[in-house]
């Protein structure tokens, strides 16, 4: 319930202040995960979307798990959301910039089964996280553009499991345009 409540106060509010000149984005990513160490630890695909300068994220990654004590890995299949907010969509007017330069704040949670721990074959953990996140907006193609992308959070688990840092690299395909009359409607 309280997620339903966090991205309806999250989308309310990016309609209140939504303007003719705002802009809708959707998109697609995909990229690998870096440890803390800077090691591969696996990969995320990523769907989203948002309005004036606020989004939601969903998140299917495959990645290292590690437990508290335990110099093994295991691997982690798992879901997740999180709410961002972009800088320049939240405080541009032009939306210029952020087509090609766009950085914001991210927040959200996850849950993962994971493979090859001790004691049981597999396990379950669940997480939180918070970070930011960047990209740059490159070749055009069809209605969108690539971008490449770029992130950092710092991710709390629930015991037994480590808390991480975590490093995003990866491609999207984004697609903008403005907000409508019907996008706007909601905040009449």
């Amino acid at each position: 319930m309280k997620l339903v409540v966090a991205v309806c106060v999250t989308f309310a509010g990016g309609c209140l202040w939504a303007t003719p000149q705002s802009q809708v984005v959707q998109g697609y990513e995909g990229g690998v995960v870096l440890g803390g160490d800077g090691h591969v630890e696996g990969g995320a695909a990523h769907v989203g979307g948002g309005m004036a300068g606020l989004g939601v994220d969903l998140e299917a990654n495959l990645r290292d798990a590690v437990r508290q004590g335990d110099p093994r890995r295991g691997t982690a299949l798992g879901l997740g959301l999180s709410l961002r907010a972009s800088l320049l969509g939240i405080l541009g007017t032009d939306h210029l910039v952020d087509r090609y330069f766009d950085l914001g704040a991210e927040a959200g949670f996850g849950a993962a089964l994971a493979f090859g721990v001790p004691t049981r074959n597999v396990d379950g953990l669940v997480s939180g996280w918070v970070g930011a996140w960047t990209e740059l907006g490159t070749v055009p193609i069809g209605d969108g553009y690539l971008a490449l992308t770029g992130g950092i959070r710092a991710e709390t688990s629930a015991e037994p499991w480590t808390n991480q840092t975590q490093l995003f690299v990866g491609l999207a395909f984004r697609q903008r345009r403005t907000a409508t009359a019907e996008d706007l409607r909601f905040r009449d």
